[in-house]
């Protein structure tokens, strides 16, 4: 197939809906590929909050593992992780109808089942990874347990993770995570059926690589900003008179909201907004300085990124790209963060805001923005933002998939 010939593509993720930053950019993805003429196909999980699409009659059961599931649900999710007949039944039929030239996975772990990869593979189809998190390498996907790194599952040594109860702080869970990671290492689910991974940053290729993963497979990919979160809209009328800073993501504590709150609780002149949906059982400090706003539509929530005074996050976890980062540099809002992770690759110090080591130094780049002795220039900072267009994402998939389809 030549380069720039329509495509027919199969995306596919365990969510189909923009509530974390991995589903968001699968979203981006599919409308981008829609946008320059190729024909896309979605295989998801069923969800009451799921974006329309015309496949949803192949998408998967619903399954969980937290109390809003049933225990049914639960049993089906833990079975899922290994293997799925349903989830085999329903990727044929899909592959059947559809046709893809090539697919793209993103999330399969867990609700969607890693074994239709096996499926797809029987059929010659190039398959196309693009990694969101450590999952590949480590049962605990965010590489760090009670704060710190963690790599004692490095080699293959699952079973540490079950030793130090890695996920969740649970010995069930940690041991399922630990038999699950032995059990597609056995099978060579990702080894055998992924032709290529898509690196959002060279710091994830760097940690696949230091893992053992096979360097030329992967590729640095840098993710996009959508063409349309360029436009101005003010459709929501915004009436915030004092300053503050956003923090727009999962409320955990494993996302730093903790620290957020320990730093903006005594700063003054400037409050802290909180947008996103509380997981883990969180609960937030009741404070003056700190405003919950839930979760917020799309729209809304650009609108109150574009009237922030910066963003921020208080996550150290191993960021794989930080879509956070990039959101505030297209809005020409400055980013505080620290420095885990590839928020490094994205902000300039000084520039398009601070990529920080301590508490202290946050705090004191907090108090210099909330005091205006720290400033920033929107115009560069949304200059910054602009190499991340999606035009040249489109470009890069683009020769990407081609050349996997056409070999």
């Amino acid at each position: 197939m030549a380069k720039n010939d329509n495509m027919k593509i199969l995306e596919i993720n365990k969510f189909y809906n923009s509530r974390r930053g991995a589903d968001k950019h699968f979203l981006d993805v599919i409308a981008l590929l829609m946008a320059n003429g190729n024909q896309v196909a979605e295989f998801s999980m069923l969800q009451a909050d799921n974006e329309n699409s015309d496949w949803k009659k192949y998408f998967l059961s619903t399954v969980g593992y937290t109390s809003n599931f049933s225990t049914w649900q639960k049993i089906k999710g833990m079975a899922r992780a290994f293997y799925s007949f349903e989830a085999k039944r329903k990727i044929n039929a899909i592959l059947d109808e559809f046709k893809p030239d090539l697919v793209h996975i993103h999330n399969i772990y867990h609700q969607m089942s890693p074994c239709i990869l096996f499926e797809i593979k029987k059929r010659g189809i190039p398959v196309v990874m693009t990694v969101h998190d450590f999952k590949l390498i480590n049962p605990n996907h965010s590489l760090r347990l009670n704060g710190k790194p963690y790599r004692r599952c490095a080699e293959g040594k699952f079973y540490q993770c079950f030793l130090d109860k890695c996920v969740k702080n649970s010995y069930a869970k940690s041991f399922l995570a630990s038999l699950e990671m032995y059990w597609h290492a056995w099978l060579g689910t990702y080894e055998k059926n992924i032709d290529l991974y898509v690196a959002p940053s060279e710091f994830v290729k760097k940690t696949l690589t230091a893992w053992g993963m096979d360097g030329d497979k992967i590729i640095v990919l840098p993710h996009f900003t959508p063409k349309e979160n360029v436009e101005i809209s003010r459709k929501y009328a915004f009436s915030v008179a004092q300053k503050f800073a956003i923090y727009p993501g999962k409320i955990s504590k494993e996302k730093g909201v903790d620290t957020l709150i320990k730093i903006f609780k005594n700063i003054k002149g400037m409050k802290l907004f909180l947008a996103g949906e509380v997981e883990d059982g969180y609960k937030i400090e009741n404070n003056p300085n700190i405003v919950h706003l839930g979760f917020l539509p799309k729209d809304e929530l650009r609108e109150y990124v574009r009237n922030s005074t910066v963003v921020v996050s208080g996550s150290k976890l191993p960021e794989t790209f930080g879509l956070i980062a990039l959101e505030a540099l297209e809005n020409g809002k400055p980013f505080v963060g620290f420095d885990s992770g590839a928020f490094g690759e994205i902000i300039e110090n000084g520039v398009s805001g601070f990529i920080v080591s301590t508490e202290k130094e946050f705090q004191r780049v907090i108090e210099g923005i909330a005091g205006k002795s720290i400033a920033f220039d929107e115009s560069k900072i949304i200059e910054n933002s602009k190499k991340y267009n999606a035009q040249a994402y489109w470009e890069n998939l683009n020769a990407i998939f081609s050349k996997l389809i056409s070999h």
